[in-house]
């Protein structure tokens, strides 16, 4: 095998890694821009209708939108064909106070097709503050 023919693989390889991690980062991007801009029916209506624990997750995220103002970002940290693991930061400010009242960060796993989220887990990642103890997680 030629060296030229070697680094064109290479290269092509890093392509297709490389859109795997875009692609999964924008089946979340509606997610992510939903919960900073307080917007429940956004964020629901990107989940499938199929998905399963879909309605423990819009539980969570109506009762943490209902109660809190969300700010996010997520990184890919592993792409396997159509599933990723992202780590996914978010500060929560109380709504009453505008404080923060927590910082969560966890590993939130997907399942994508085509940019499209097909299913994402855990629900409870998403899930209200249990108290306005300051800073945890």
């Amino acid at each position: 095998m030629s060296r030229r023919l070697m680094l064109l693989l290479l290269a092509s390889v890093v392509v297709v890694v490389a859109d795997d991690r875009t692609d999964a980062l924008d089946a979340v991007a509606p997610l992510a821009d939903a919960l900073s801009n307080s917007d429940a029916q956004a964020f629901f209506r990107i989940l499938p209708a199929e998905m399963p624990g879909r309605s423990d997750l819009r539980d969570n995220v109506a009762a943490l939108m209902a109660q809190a103002e969300v700010s996010s970002s997520v990184e890919v940290i592993n792409v396997e064909k159509d599933t990723a693991d992202l780590d996914w930061y978010m500060e929560i400010r109380s709504r009453e106070t505008r404080s923060v009242v927590e910082r969560r960060r966890g590993v939130v796993k997907i399942r994508f097709r085509k940019r499209r989220l097909q299913f994402i887990e855990p629900a409870s990642f998403f899930a209200p503050p249990k108290g306005d103890n300051g800073q945890s997680k």
